[in-house]
């Protein structure tokens, strides 16, 4: 009976939350009880892993968190733009969204609901999972509307790598820069540096 269980589980990267484990016919009891035969282990609260599951804190940290988007350096690692893996996670999250408790582990970005899905995407971590992301033109709207959140030398090197990228489009850039409403902030900043 396990059998079927952990084939579903180990085709999700041998790892699956509670509230998954229900969608695919995985009741809470029979988690419990794989986690009493030491089949899984319990990751956290809700979230389960068999020994195939590779361990990747954005991932997780996606999941116990799904209205968080991965912004700022975070961004720029998951897009190969910086080579320092970040010491914190930056996240960017709605301003009614309470994530106060998880201020020691990340940086946290508020932001209004409006804009907080702008530029969001997929993009893969390190070990090849999927999370929410901000896209580059959105990365660097924020990094130019808030400077002093990251090393200037920093900034600037990674605004031109980015804008150095065939993927990246000026236009989306400009574009998001008139929603967030930092227009001209951002058409500065792009002929100071080019």
């Amino acid at each position: 009976m396990y059998d079927k269980f952990l084939k579903i589980i180990d085709e999700n990267n041998g790892i699956i939350t509670s509230k998954d484990a229900q969608k695919k016919g995985i009741s809470r009891m029979n988690l419990k009880k794989m986690v009493d035969m030491k089949i899984l282990s319990r990751l956290d609260y809700g979230i389960y892993v068999t020994d195939k599951f590779v361990h990747d804190d954005f991932y997780i940290f996606q999941l116990k968190h799904p209205n968080i988007v991965f912004s700022y350096n975070t961004a720029l690692y998951f897009w190969g733009m910086t080579e320092r893996t970040p010491t914190k996670m930056d996240v960017t999250t709605s301003r009614n969204n309470s994530l106060d408790y998880c201020k020691n582990e990340v940086n946290l970005y508020r932001v209004n609901k409006d804009i907080l899905e702008l530029g969001k995407v997929k993009a893969k971590t390190p070990t090849g999972k999927t999370v929410n992301c901000y896209n580059l033109e959105r990365t660097v709207c924020d990094i130019i509307n808030n400077k002093k959140n990251i090393d200037i030398e920093i900034a600037n090197k990674a605004i031109k790598s980015c804008i150095r990228n065939k993927g990246f489009n000026a236009n989306l850039m400009f574009e998001y820069a008139k929603k967030l409403k930092i227009y001209d902030k951002v058409e500065t900043y792009m002929e100071a540096i080019i």
